[in-house]
Order: structure tokens, then sequence, then C-alpha cells
């Protein structure tokens, strides 16, 4: 019987979130553990993606500025995330891009109780630390069913991955801007890795970057200009830390922010555009 099949043993991969969700379990009850990871994947795509008009975020968008909207627990959770580490990185990472930046007599929204007010007409865009928490809501619906018995959980959407468990797994890393490049291996144990790369995986000549600043904001270092074949992979205790991390370290050019340290990440690749393959 292939191990795929066994009871014990269950990998499967759904189109989510914009690409394609593999998750696998190891253990007790695993392929009802892996059920479990994708539906907890699919109610934040159904909370948090700005493409489907009934979303929070869709929702959020759509209302007229100083009408407060209120939003479920889930995306209050990663909007709370995302305006600290707005607030912490100088306003360089934002849920809100391409919006003149915040300032403290004027923010450009605000929360109180599970409803946003919208104070400038800004349009939310959660993108990848959405998707960071959906693979973290994944983890731990996995295991609330596996409990202990569990010896392995993994949930991979697109780079954005996160394992628990007892079977550590090896992770090849590729060269932000050459996919065809493995730039090192990683044995990941119990811990979360995102990667961003500005314009993709394979960037083309003269695309628009994925990863901007936006208008008027400062920028304190090398990775202002944001060149289409920077990228960078955090490592962090959560992957919607991670990821969140990854546009930090890029929009403010350094591999070494102090952020990583507050959220006990680190950078594992950093390439700043420059001909240099990436570096630890």
């Amino acid at each position: 019987m292939p191990w795929m099949e066994r009871p014990d043993r269950c990998r499967r991969a759904r189109p989510l979130l914009g690409t394609l969700v593999e998750i696998e379990a190891r253990g007790r009850a695993a392929a009802r553990a892996v059920e479990a990871g994708f539906a907890a994947v699919a109610r934040v795509q159904q909370l948090m993606s700005r493409f489907d008009p009934a979303s929070d975020i869709s929702r959020l968008n759509a209302a007229p500025v100083g009408q407060p909207e209120q939003v479920d627990i889930a995306t209050a959770s990663v909007l709370a995330l995302g305006a600290e580490l707005q607030s912490a990185s100088g306003g360089q990472f934002s849920c809100t891009p391409g919006a003149s930046p915040a300032t403290d007599t004027l923010p450009t929204w605000t929360m109180a109780g599970g409803f946003i007010s919208k104070h400038a007409p800004v349009r939310f865009d959660l993108g990848g630390i959405a998707k960071g928490y959906a693979v973290d809501c994944a983890i731990e619906a996995m295991l609330a069913i596996m409990g202990d018995a569990g010896e392995l959980a993994l949930v991979n959407a697109g780079g954005d991955m996160r394992h628990a468990g007892i079977e550590p797994v090896q992770v090849a890393l590729r060269e932000p801007g050459e996919p065809a490049r493995i730039a090192r291996v990683l044995t990941l144990a119990n811990a979360a890795l995102a990667s961003s790369a500005v314009g993709g995986l394979a960037p083309e000549a003269g695309a628009a970057p994925r990863i901007t600043c936006g208008p008027g904001t400062p920028g304190t270092g090398p990775g202002r200009g944001l060149p289409p074949d920077a990228g960078a992979t955090v490592l962090a205790p959560t992957c919607m830390h991670a990821d969140a991390l990854t546009k930090v370290v890029l929009l403010c050019g350094d591999p070494e922010h102090p952020l990583l340290a507050r959220y006990h990440a680190c950078t594992l690749l950093y390439r700043d555009g420059t001909l240099a393959p990436a570096r630890a």
C-alpha cells in the first residue's frame, strides 16, 4: 500500500490562497487532520481575500470613510499585527499599500472592539501576511486533532511553510530571482519560514514589482530601490510573522532589522538585487 494511503499518513494539495497549498500529516487520524487544515485555510481565504466581494477585506475596502465596519476576530488579529509592524518599521510595512503614510495625529485607519474605521480612502490588502496566518491556522487545526500522537504536521502555501512534530523535514531554499538554483538546504523543525521576491520567482524584465514602498515612505537602506531580483527568506516561530518580516527586510534593505529579534526570527537568505547571490 502506498504510504499516502496508510491511515497514519496523508498528503494532499489543493488550489487556495492564489497558490497550491500542500498539507501533510503523519500520526493518528492523519487524513482527518489534513482535511481540518484545508478547512482552516479556506476560512481565512473567505475572510481575507480581496477578490471575494463578501470577505471582510472587500467590505472594508467598499466602506465609506468614517463608517465603522465590524470584522471577524481572525481578521482583526491579522490587522493588529499589520498595524504593529507598520509602526515598528517606520511605515515601511503596511496593510494599505500605496497609501500616504499615517501620522500620529491622523492615522489612515483605526481599530476598536473589532470595528475598523477608515480615516482616508485607503484600500486594505493583507496578501502574504494573511497567507502566513492561514498556514498557522492549518497547523493549529491539525494539532488539535492529532494531539501528542502527531509525528508530523506540515503546511506549504506557495513558499509559506510551517512544520510541527517530532519528525523534522529538509527544505531546499531557492535563490531569489533564480528558481533553478538551490541556495541552501535547511532542516525545519517546529518552526515556520517564508520567502518573498520582489519580482516573483522568476522576474521578467520590465515587470512591475510585487513589493513596493508607498509614496512618501522614507527609504532606510539599499532595499529602497527594490530591484526585481531582490528577495529574502525568514525563519520565525509562526508563518504570519515570517511572511511579514520578509517584507520588512526587503523594504528596509536590512537582513538584520531589529524587528527580527523582537519576534525571535532570523533572515536565512537575502539578496538586495545586485549580481551577488543570496547570502545568509
